[in-house]
């Protein structure tokens, strides 16, 4: 296919998808953000939830790269930004896959040391397999410029190489389509375990209730409590003694409260 085809991408395409990269990569900080300052929230499985945090983070930021860009030609950045986007992509899916084979282990098998052991294969097979095949498209020259023929500007698979089908497969489609295959056995096999166990119906959707169960709720009740104690701290840094002469109002204020909130060690009201 001649470039002079290239597809013609829409203003309104490039504010979707550069929104949607923006939620994404911002989502995947606060994920790698809260496992760095909560030390004792870091548990095999959330750490995996990192692993796919810091792919999603590269995936992200190479494909807003792509839309700002709108390449035109197979240029360097065209390539550098296809193989990145190559690379976390497909590690993206293998990532994701290994956190339900991993939690399928861990609470089906019931057995944390087998599911721990896998973590070193889950290392290689999720950077090691995108890895070989990223750098083996490069160096046979199959990323570059497609046009936009299946794309939103950004760069993939050269769409004039004459193998370029079996490149689409190899670089992302086939893993993508394995993971769509693969996950939906696993949560549902999960779910039926849990329903058997006598937590009842109340598991709606595997992948959202299980990273709310390992993720969300501890880190949400954190955020809410040290937002809380900032507008603790901020509210308290002000006078104590309001002056409420310019309103003509007379208010007594006691010279000592009667209740004394305890500090903390970092100058915070306990009990926000």
């Amino acid at each position: 296919m001649a470039v002079d085809n290239q597809t013609v991408v829409y203003i309104s395409e490039q504010i979707v998808i550069l929104i949607s990269c923006a939620l994404s990569f911002l989502g995947s900080l606060l994920i790698i953000f809260t496992y760095i300052i909560w030390p004792d929230l870091r548990t095999t499985p959330r750490t995996l939830l990192v692993y796919l945090s810091v792919a999603d983070l590269l995936s992200a930021g190479s494909y807003a790269y792509g839309v700002w860009s709108v390449f035109e030609s197979n240029s360097v950045d065209c390539v550098v930004q296809g193989a990145i986007s190559t690379f976390a992509n497909t590690s993206s899916f293998f990532w994701t896959v290994a956190i339900a084979i991993y939690l399928y282990i861990l609470i089906v098998k019931s057995n944390q040391r087998q599911a721990d052991s896998f973590v070193l294969c889950f290392h290689v097979i999720s950077w090691g397999i995108p890895l070989g095949i990223t750098v083996a498209a490069l160096a046979l020259g199959r990323i570059g410029y497609d046009a936009s023929e299946v794309s939103v500007g950004w760069c993939w698979v050269r769409i004039q190489a004459p193998d370029h089908v079996l490149w689409m497969l190899l670089t992302g489609k086939i893993w993508e389509f394995l993971a769509y295959l693969t996950l939906p056995v696993l949560y549902v096999l999960i779910k039926k375990h849990i329903h058997r166990a006598g937590i009842g119906n109340t598991f709606q959707g595997a992948a959202n209730c299980i990273m709310f169960v390992l993720f969300t709720q501890p880190i949400r009740s954190r955020l809410s409590t040290m937002l809380c104690c900032c507008s603790c701290r901020v509210g308290s840094g002000a006078s104590n003694t309001p002056n409420h002469s310019g309103l003509g109002l007379d208010v007594e204020t006691p010279s000592q409260p009667e209740d004394t909130p305890n500090i903390s060690s970092r100058g915070w009201p306990d009990g926000c």
